[in-house]
């Protein structure tokens, strides 16, 4: 798990590779992931991983609330009617 976690670190994503930021979103998904499939919810560990590979796509945000994960759309910038013209 540890490995899988300091891998994640190095993992391209949503943050430059050079910058010094730790994703802790990241970081829970993997350990939920692992945790869900040692306990045989293999179903809710695809689940995880599903969302993780489309977080790191920045496809969309992970907010966690009392320590569970829940997804979230981005925002997409909204055009301004000059732009819709053309």
């Amino acid at each position: 798990m540890l490995s899988d976690i300091c891998m994640a670190l190095t993992m391209p994503g949503r943050y430059p590779e050079d910058s010094n930021i730790i994703d802790f979103v990241e970081i829970k998904m993997l350990a939920l992931a692992e945790d869900y499939a040692a306990s045989g919810r293999v179903d809710l560990a695809e689940a995880v991983w599903n969302a993780l590979d489309n977080y790191m796509d920045g496809n969309i945000d992970i907010i966690f609330k009392k320590g569970d994960p829940y997804v979230t759309a981005i925002e997409i910038a909204d055009i301004s009617p000059s732009e819709k013209n053309e």
